[in-house]
């Protein structure tokens, strides 16, 4: 043995070692591609298309008229939330991106990850949703959605 206590399991730093090294795979774009051997190959070359308009659940304009409706939060192993939606905020650089501020009841109990909210007019999406405050009206809940566009 090399002295290292291989009971803990996953530690925090391990965790922050493997999001990192999957961010760095997922973001290096061309760079995977010379890793992989294929340099010079383009998004064109390889068939990888932008997508025209793109799911309806990842636009701003879906999410702006329904600031102020309750969606319903669907979280594994305990019951489901209900949430407002209070702001839908356009990223006032960015034309893909813009973020959702939720409030949930204020003693609620959300840690950031994936999640599937449920909406009448939505009917299901899933968005990753981190918590970002809590104060006397609820628990603030954020979902960030930045679509970059090359």
């Amino acid at each position: 043995m090399d002295g290292r206590d291989e009971s803990r399991g996953l530690t925090r730093s391990g965790l922050i070692k493997a999001g990192a090294l999957g961010a760095l795979v997922v973001g290096a774009g061309g760079a995977g591609s010379a890793l992989a051997g294929s340099a010079g190959m383009g998004a064109a070359a390889s068939g990888i298309r932008k997508p025209a308009g793109g799911p309806a659940y990842l636009s701003h304009a879906t999410y702006a008229p329904l600031v102020g409706t309750q969606f319903r939060l669907h979280r594994t192993g305990a019951r489901s939330l209900r949430v407002r939606l209070i702001e839908a905020r356009q990223s006032p650089t960015a034309v893909n991106s813009f973020s959702l501020l939720f409030r949930a009841h204020p003693r609620a109990g959300v840690d950031g990850g994936l999640y599937r909210l449920e909406h009448p007019a939505l009917r299901n999406v899933e968005l990753f949703i981190s918590p970002v405050g809590r104060g006397a009206k609820g628990l603030e809940l954020e979902a960030v959605i930045n679509r970059i566009a090359t």
